[in-house]
């Protein structure tokens, strides 16, 4: 498996750009020591923000050009020990914010793979993983899965852990993982988790659709076919949001804003001509909102999560758009705005390839759940999975 990957990688990368840092003969010797266990030989990629020891970690800012770290983050341990082959560390966003890192998309070098674990999805989707770890704060495991045509998979928040993992809102920050199924995913993240998230079975899931106020800006396409996939699947509800859930975006704007000021801000202070305009005016956001507005955006994020448990307790899975639709151009990293709401309340969510759209790019149907129920979701998306082959 490591012998293909590696072929794929020198076909692909030049163009694609998903690495960081790559090391082949490094690769090559870990995998014949590597481990019995349930990911033995299975080359895995890291997102570059997430510490490796004796290995480059430079959170995709020159900011931290040059730094090694001397111990891994637990979810690396626990891919070395469960066998898995680290070939390298992917590409970030900017500090896992906004500013595209070099990476494109394999479908369409021209079009951003998505952000800010953008190395990490391209790497699969082009074949040269079989799967990468990612976090998302926002969007960033389920909108660059979308975009790229690949399984992304969150888990409920705090079912991964996150030390020796850079920071940005420790309230929002969540890891997943990519592969080329829903089983892998659930593989994969089994292993990050130290958990069993295999799927259950369910014979016809209890799906919903949760249409949130950014429908009218999707792309037609993407609506099209969000709704011929939801036909495919037969009757599905369609219940009123909980209340508050429209308003969410904002408080978690709040949240992230203030977190991240308190956190990176000290370090962009020392030389903030290394960060991008677009981080700092959100540290800057960060430091002129109150003690008070974040505490009470803090409020209103437990109140929603109580409100969204008990909302989506019914059903097995809530079925959504994970983008506003193909992927844009390079400049950006896309709109995260479909995916904001579930990572606020911590819900388990998971993107699906769900066809193709006008431009032959892909596009993806998102699935999300109760905090906790992540078997069951996983359940629910592989029984989606098998009806939209």
């Amino acid at each position: 498996m490591l012998e293909l990957a590696l072929a794929r990688i020198e076909e692909r990368e030049p163009e694609v750009q998903a690495f960081a840092w790559l090391d082949v003969e490094r690769a090559r010797r870990l995998a014949r020591t590597a481990p019995p266990g349930p990911l033995h030989g299975v080359p895995v990629g890291v997102k570059d923000i997430i510490d490796t020891a004796g290995i480059p970690t430079e959170n995709g800012s020159r900011l931290y050009r040059g730094r090694v770290p001397a111990r891994s983050a637990t979810v690396v341990d626990r891919l070395e020990q469960a066998g898995a082959v680290v070939v390298g560390k992917t590409v970030t966003a900017e500090l896992a914010y906004f500013t595209p890192g070099p990476t494109r998309n394999p479908w369409d070098p021209t079009r951003t793979p998505g952000g800010s674990s953008m190395g990490s999805a391209a790497a699969v989707a082009a074949g040269m993983l079989a799967l990468a770890v990612g976090t998302q704060t926002n969007g960033s495991v389920i909108r660059p899965a979308a975009f790229c045509g690949v399984v992304g998979f969150k888990p409920s928040a705090g079912l991964i852990p996150s030390n020796g993992i850079m920071s940005f809102s420790p309230t929002l920050d969540q890891v997943g993982g990519f592969a080329a199924s829903v089983a892998e995913a659930a593989t994969l993240c089994s292993v990050l988790a130290a958990a069993d998230l295999s799927p259950e079975v369910l014979e016809r899931p209890r799906l919903a659709v949760a249409m949130t106020s950014e429908w009218s800006e999707c792309q037609p396409a993407a609506r099209e076919r969000f709704e011929t996939a939801v036909a495919a699947l037969g009757p599905v509800a369609r219940p009123p949001l909980p209340r508050g859930f429209e308003e969410a975006i904002g408080v978690h704007r709040t949240i992230m804003a203030v977190e991240a000021q308190r956190g990176l801000g000290p370090e962009v202070e020392r030389a903030p001509e290394l960060v991008s305009r677009r981080l700092r005016d959100l540290l800057e956001e960060g430091a002129g909102i109150s003690g008070a507005e974040y505490q009470a955006a803090l409020a209103e994020r437990a109140a929603l999560i109580e409100r969204f448990a008990e909302w989506a307790a019914g059903y097995d899975a809530i079925l959504t758009l994970p983008t506003l639709g193909e992927a844009p151009p390079l400049e950006t990293t896309g709109d995260p705005r479909l995916c904001t709401r579930w990572t606020l309340v911590g819900a388990p969510a998971i993107s699906l390839p769900a066809g193709r759209g006008p431009a032959g790019l892909p596009l993806g149907l998102q699935l999300a759940a109760q905090p906790g129920a992540d078997r069951r979701l996983l359940g629910a998306a592989a029984w989606v999975e098998s009806r939209l082959a």
